[in-house]
């Protein structure tokens, strides 16, 4: 990516938002634009800022992250706005797309996970996990997924980068990449977001 995209977190867990900051700001397309503990701050921070994107958990101390993006979408309707959550709830999901929220996402991703996430939606490309809409044509036994392919699915949706999966697994980086890639491809999948949530509904 050529484009700097700036970047910003609201969440009341500040070891998260520390662990969040550390990788983002190693990633050089990407520009740190602060932090925000509350609601309240959230709303003055992008307000601040105007961020790129705006990643925003869901639970403060002082009301929800759905108020907060409300807030700032009727102010800035072009906001691009990421909810952070671990609630699988499928009401909640619906109320982020109708307020216009462009993403979804589990707070338990990999750091590759969570940018590739990223990335699809700069692309313009919203990210719901979790979400109820058929994600992919496909039954599994239809995909030609192999054991080895599996193997490493069930690594990925538990945090593993590629190098920690070759590591583990020993094969080199570029044959586990070659694997992810053909995975998507044979699922149907965009990213590995959509790859994590499809694994869990299949329970593998």
């Amino acid at each position: 990516m050529h484009k700097i995209t700036s970047i910003a977190i609201a969440d009341d867990h500040k070891i998260f938002v520390e662990g969040i900051r550390s990788v983002l700001k190693e990633v050089d397309w990407l520009s740190w634009k602060g932090e925000a503990f509350t609601a309240s701050d959230a709303v003055r921070l992008y307000a601040e800022q105007q961020p790129d994107i705006f990643l925003m958990d869901y639970y403060f101390p002082d009301g929800t992250g759905l108020q907060a993006a409300i807030e700032i979408l009727e102010k800035n309707a072009s906001a691009t706005i990421i909810m952070l959550s671990m609630e699988n709830d499928a009401d909640l999901v619906h109320q982020c797309r109708l307020v216009g929220i462009r993403g979804y996402i589990i707070k338990n991703l990999s750091s590759d996970e969570l940018l590739s996430a990223i990335k699809e939606i700069i692309q313009g490309n919203p990210v719901f996990m979790w979400d109820q809409e058929p994600m992919i044509n496909k039954h599994p036994a239809e995909t030609n997924i192999s054991k080895r392919e599996i193997e490493i699915v069930r690594l990925i949706t538990q945090g593993l980068t590629s190098q920690e999966i070759a590591d583990k697994l020993h094969l080199s980086t570029y044959t586990v990449n070659t694997h992810r890639r053909n995975i998507l491809r044979k699922l149907e999948l965009k990213n590995t977001a959509m790859l994590v949530q499809y694994a869990r509904s299949m329970n593998w």
